[in-house]
């Protein structure tokens, strides 16, 4: 059982490009005011690290036996998203149209969805011996 996994490392680097190349798309079309194709880009984006996440966290519940209800990859995501986004304002990337304020807020309301993530993960632990489900152990 390792905690931080092949899998995940592979999900934080592939989310790190992801990111990426959506804060280049997202400043692109904001600063070329076309805000409908922000709203398709921002579905996307959500919609290949669901499944980005879904693939690497399955196969890694395959070959890594940690029970933590999808806390690691919630916690990359918050820490990758939000230390490539800081970066992206720091470095002077961002849009005309950007404030470094949607990050930060965008990053406070996430934090208290991660603590509740947390806490289910702490009373889901109690079902577990060392990170392994009990169910795993026994049947």
């Amino acid at each position: 059982m390792k905690i931080i996994s092949r899998n995940l490392l592979l999900f934080a680097f592939l989310l790190l490009v992801y990111t990426l190349l959506f804060r280049f798309g997202l400043g692109s079309l904001l600063t070329a005011e076309k805000y409908g194709l922000v709203a398709i880009i921002s579905v996307l984006y959500g919609g290949i690290i669901f499944v980005t996440a879904w693939m690497t966290g399955r196969r890694d519940g395959r070959e890594n036996f940690l029970f933590d209800a999808g806390f690691r990859w919630n916690m990359t995501t918050f820490v990758v998203w939000g230390v490539a986004s800081e970066a992206w304002f720091l470095l002077g990337l961002h849009s005309a149209h950007e404030t470094i304020r949607v990050v930060h807020i965008t990053l406070l309301i996430w934090s208290f969805f991660l603590l509740l993530h947390f806490i289910l993960f702490l009373i889901l632990r109690q079902r577990t011996i060392k990170g392994v489900h009990k169910t795993d152990i026994f049947e």
